[in-house]
């Protein structure tokens, strides 16, 4: 689902249907502008989520707001092979959450 600029609005749809399904191990959702708003809503979604292999959110400036909300999903996931964030602005505290949550990988 990648560059739909389906906005916040429509990543927050997109989590309510992830809470229902089990085994979810890949999502692309490059260049949609889903901001803060959306990755936490996702974050919230995914984060029960073990099977989880593959994430890209690059380039939907979710900036560190959205990696705090996603640092539950990289902690959990057991099975995370693939994560691209590139373009989003996370900085150093965000690089920060993202490297010690992967640690235990």
């Amino acid at each position: 689902m990648s560059n739909n600029l389906i906005g916040p609005d429509g990543a927050k749809h997109l989590a309510k249907v992830l809470l229902n399904k089990k085994y979810i191990t890949e999502l692309c959702l490059s260049m949609n502008g889903i901001f803060a708003e959306g990755a936490i809503a996702l974050g919230d979604a995914l984060k029960d989520k073990k099977y989880l292999e593959v994430l890209v959110l690059k380039k939907n400036d979710i900036n560190v707001a959205g990696i705090r909300a996603l640092k539950d999903v990289l902690n959990l996931s057991k099975t995370i092979k693939e994560l691209n964030l590139a373009g989003n602005g996370i900085g150093d505290e965000g690089a920060a959450i993202v490297t010690d949550a992967l640690k235990s990988k």
